[in-house]
């Protein structure tokens, strides 16, 4: 769910499954960005981030799907305590790229605050989980549309969430608006190891709910290591028409009026798998024309109603951000069997 264990590598090793990605001003005259990592950390997979990854923020300042600003985090091997020592790293224009290399930033370790040339915050570390979402609803409804009906009482009056009580880890760093800019930017996280040599990108993500809406697992595993392993510029035209295709079906299923008109609109508003931000704006999700993401946005109704064309979804309410920075609550583990036994279960799912 969102980009919860939608892989098999994602599956193999939480540490490079990408959760979920968050824009939205932070303390007066700065713009935070928030990236969680490892579903159901603790329990489904580790709590720790993987010492040969590279975890990246990228930028294109121009609004487009060319990056110039990379923003670099990589770790050590966790200590006897289970900390790591973070490096964050910025990279600009061709730089930005490609590589691991950078202007250093500043150093720390997790679970502690610390400082970033420039007046700038980083953080690293266990939180909960932030966002929300009614996963066993979402999964019937999408198998149900696979087999030619339209069932939106799948989603009942009662809200639920297949991620309460879970926890990831995540990254959150505050910079100052203008070390990006004040034009509209677009933003995505990207995910790369070493394990071979050159380089190689392993998971990307933009906007929420994009790959449970439009790639469902198992039968979109080869599309979706093809999709995390590419650049955002290509995403119209890879899957485009898979995207129209999907929300023209919905569309006559529910007896929207032109669901050819519909279909472009969905298309429009998911591709490229971009999260636009315009620093200094509130921050506001929606797939047509918000703004960033904030942590307390309802990804997960907001995104179901733009693909089906009407409020639909109803996933519990999101925590708000906390006061401080890095704006995340603090882990909250619940007793719970491992998150990732449903997502390897044979039950119809989007994950």
């Amino acid at each position: 769910m969102s980009h919860h264990f939608d892989s098999a590598a994602d599956r193999a090793d939480g540490r490079i499954n990408l959760c979920d990605l968050y824009a939205f001003p932070g303390a007066p005259g700065t713009t935070a960005v928030v990236l969680t990592v490892n579903p159901d950390a603790g329990r489904s997979s580790p709590t720790s981030f993987r010492p040969d990854a590279l975890y990246e923020f990228a930028l294109a300042t121009d609004g487009g799907t060319s990056e110039d600003i990379a923003l670099r985090l990589t770790f050590t091997d966790p200590d006897e305590t289970g900390q790591q020592q973070v490096q964050v790293r910025r990279a600009d224009g061709p730089d930005a790229r490609t590589g691991a290399e950078g202007t250093p930033l500043g150093e720390g370790r997790t679970g502690k605050v610390f400082s970033l040339t420039g007046d700038g915050l980083a953080w690293a570390g266990v939180a909960a989980d932030p966002f929300t979402a009614d996963g066993a609803a979402i999964g019937v409804f999408l198998q149900a549309l696979r087999e030619g009906r339209y069932t939106p009482n799948a989603f009942t009056a009662s809200p639920s969430n297949a991620f309460a009580g879970r926890d990831v880890t995540a990254i959150a760093l505050q910079l100052p608006d203008a070390a990006l800019g004040s034009a509209q930017l677009s933003l995505w996280a990207r995910i790369s190891v070493f394990d071979h040599v050159p380089q190689r990108q392993v998971n990307r993500i933009g906007q929420a709910m994009f790959r449970p809406l439009f790639f469902n697992p198992p039968d979109t595993e080869t599309q979706l290591d093809a999709l995390n392993a590419a650049s955002p510029a290509t995403d119209s035209d890879a899957y485009g028409e898979r995207v129209r295709d999907l929300a023209g079906i919905v569309a006559r299923l529910a007896g929207l009026p032109d669901p050819a008109t519909h279909a472009a609109k969905v298309a429009a508003a998911f591709l490229p798998d971009v999260v636009t931000y315009r620093p200094g704006q509130p921050a506001a999700f929606h797939p047509v024309d918000g703004n960033g993401r904030a942590l307390g946005d309802n990804a997960f109704d907001i995104a179901v109603a733009v693909f089906a064309g009407s409020t639909l979804g109803n996933a519990s309410t999101p925590r708000p951000a906390t006061p401080e920075f890095p704006y995340l609550s603090a882990p909250q583990p619940a007793d719970l069997p491992p998150l990732i036994d449903y997502f390897r279960s044979p039950q119809p799912a989007t994950q």
